[in-house]
């Protein structure tokens, strides 16, 4: 390339910046969040209902024109409720080691996070006016999981992660449980805790699992860990997402919550025998640790066919 060409290449370069620059200027003079009026963007995550939540509000310089003036402030409010639900996903905890955040920068998955956002479903436009000036408040949704009717058929947080590459943090343990010699060891937080049994009706096939927390608090995720202290007070994994199919993790998670067990039994995926566990502690790494009589009943009941854990049919309940 002669200079002259890169000279005339870097003025296009310059002035198309220049267009840019003026274009986002122009723009940004014609649309203003107003915080003392509209409030900041706010995000959450309703684990129970399954999906994160964005909302955004703001307003437009009024140009004369109404419905210009109001399609202004809904995209802008959109805008808004687009960075809460970014910033609120990236928070979502994946593990008791991973946020999205963190399982972004590993996997190299900012443009999934992206799009996700970008084709979240609207599920609220409300817009008022004072005087002439206009003032939009949107929310916006992700869903967790494809299970819930309005969910079926989108693009999910779940479904964005590689779970068929995914592997377990390195305190979870590698050895599964199994009922021996061991089994009446419990761990030494659980022995100073009243041990609570499992409790279902052993004349019908178990149809799901209830963890039911108690009073303990569990930091919710996507990819909880249940496990025991089985032989000289090691812990052993009871279930995790090694024991679910991707496909069905993708579609169902790999465990549900609920802020009762009452409520927890009112997931039709459970069925109408489900076992219920009580947990006996939460590790510091986010693990529940189940009293070995509970991760017997566990084991016992998904023998000889009835593998509802391999189908994710588990819910935590508790707050």
């Amino acid at each position: 390339m002669s200079i002259a060409n890169g000279r005339k290449s870097r003025a296009g370069r310059s002035k198309t910046s220049c267009l840019l620059l003026a274009a986002v200027c122009l723009f940004a003079s014609a649309i203003m969040v107003v915080p003392g009026r509209t409030g900041e963007p706010r995000g959450s995550v309703d684990w129970v209902a399954g999906y994160v939540e964005g909302v955004g509000s703001g307003t437009a310089v009024p140009s004369g024109s109404r419905p210009v003036d109001r399609l202004k402030s809904v995209r802008v409010a959109e805008v808004m409720a687009q960075r809460a639900l970014a910033e609120t996903i990236h928070g979502v905890r994946v593990d008791g080691a991973t946020r999205i955040s963190d399982a972004v920068k590993r996997y190299v998955l900012e443009s999934r996070v992206h799009g996700l956002v970008r084709g979240a479903r609207k599920v609220k436009e409300e817009v008022t006016w004072d005087g002439k000036t206009p003032f939009a408040t949107v929310t916006l949704r992700v869903c967790l999981v494809q299970d819930i009717p309005e969910c079926r058929g989108s693009v999910t947080l779940m479904g964005i992660l590689p779970v068929e590459d995914r592997q377990e943090p390195s305190f979870v343990p590698a050895v599964y449980y199994e009922p021996g010699p061991g089994d009446e060891i419990h761990s030494p937080a659980a022995a100073r805790t009243e041990e609570r049994e499992a409790a279902y009706d052993s004349s019908r096939p178990v149809t799901g699992l209830v963890l039911d927390l108690g009073t303990m608090r569990h930091e919710r995720e996507l990819f909880p860990v249940v496990a025991t202290f089985g032989e000289k007070e090691k812990l052993e994994t009871v279930y995790s997402a090694k024991k679910v199919q991707p496909e069905v993790i993708r579609t169902h998670g790999v465990a549900r919550y609920a802020d009762s067990v009452d409520q927890a039994k009112g997931n039709p995926r459970l069925g109408d025998n489900p076992l219920v566990v009580p947990v006996a502690e939460v590790t510091r790494e986010n693990l529940l640790v189940v009293w070995t009589s509970g991760a017997r009943a566990i084991r016992e009941t998904t023998r000889y066919g009835n593998d509802y854990l391999a189908e994710a049919k588990v819910v935590i309940a508790g707050r």
